[in-house]
């Protein structure tokens, strides 16, 4: 069939500016007045009908869409739906939406068409990949299809989609949760408050102890408001400057009240402190990337998991400051 680009000779891609050069220049070849020629004539007529569409963009780009239309191979329309299980084909979680449907099934389909055509495997394929496309994105065939997985029974592949599918919603709320978490540790690491006047009133030399003897010791420190440990000792009625975090309270700087602040014991400056907030960087990662919105469900609950394994981490360093 010939296109409006072919009466004008002009590839497709051509400007507005070439499509006016070409039908000025055609128009004087096949003029009636020019050429008593019944065939020029029958052609004049044409380019004038060509140029007449493709001037106007909106004709043209209408024009365009219906010719890749016609480009476009016909799918094949399908009675019962697809025989095996179509998300697996796929490549989609059980609650895929349509957009998701639809990226995966372009994906695949240039996957599969860089494969020689002949090929006997690639065709059967093609042929599941069109079916299982068309299966889900027919609301009364995915109904079908759902019922049928349903009523048979599940192959290993099926039950572990079907436990992640389950368990998505909750480790969702998971990575959420943790998200908020990690945000609350890293804002926790760098908000402080001063307790300027802070009496001791108690202190306890406490030490760790394991089977080859004592491996740790240190000073546990009681205040009016705060316990914390410490490296040094004060006898009580000292009056203490204590620097804490707004959110948890941890002591992250203690000093002696009146004296000179840059001379303050801090946490802020050890690996425990440090590792706290790398914790807590790696966590909402993990956490941020199970949340996304087009996260499969294993990504999400794997994403959970791994983030709550490290969240006990951090707050076992939380209560060791």
């Amino acid at each position: 069939m010939t296109t409006l680009y072919q009466v004008l000779e002009l590839p497709e891609q051509a400007s507005a500016e070439d499509i006016r050069r070409a039908y000025l220049r055609l128009v004087r070849l096949t003029h009636p007045d020019r050429t008593p020629d019944p065939a020029a004539h029958r052609r004049y007529l044409l380019v004038n009908e060509a140029y007449d569409t493709l001037r106007q963009p909106s004709l043209r780009a209408r024009y365009d869409a219906q010719l890749q239309a016609r480009r476009q191979p016909a799918r094949p329309v399908y009675a019962q739906p697809f025989g095996g299980n179509a998300f697996q084909v796929l490549r989609v979680p059980y609650s895929a939406t349509p957009a998701q449907i639809e990226r995966a099934y372009r994906h695949w389909y240039r996957v599969l068409h860089m494969a020689p055509a002949a090929d006997p495997a690639m065709q059967r394929q093609r042929a599941d990949l069109e079916h299982a496309y068309a299966t889900l994105t027919s609301a009364e065939l995915r109904r079908q299809h759902l019922i049928r997985l349903q009523q048979q029974p599940p192959s290993g592949l099926d039950r572990e989609a079907a436990f992640y599918a389950r368990y998505a919603p909750q480790a969702r709320l998971i990575c959420r949760l943790l998200l908020a978490f990690a945000a609350a540790l890293l804002l926790d690491f760098v908000w402080l408050r001063d307790y300027p006047h802070e009496v001791v009133q108690r202190i306890e030399l406490r030490q760790v102890e394991d089977r080859r003897g004592v491996i740790d010791s240190y000073y546990h420190i009681v205040t009016p408001s705060v316990s914390f440990r410490a490296d040094y000792t004060y006898p009580p009625g000292t009056d203490l400057h204590l620097r804490r975090s707004a959110l948890f309270g941890r002591v992250r700087a203690y000093y002696l009240s009146g004296t000179d602040p840059e001379r303050a014991l801090s946490y802020a400056d050890d690996w425990f402190s440090r590792a706290l907030a790398l914790i807590a960087g790696v966590v909402g990662a993990i956490a941020a990337w199970g949340n996304r919105r087009h996260s499969s469900a294993k990504t999400t609950c794997d994403a959970a998991a791994v983030a709550a394994i490290i969240a006990i981490m951090a707050v076992y360093l939380l209560v060791r400051l």
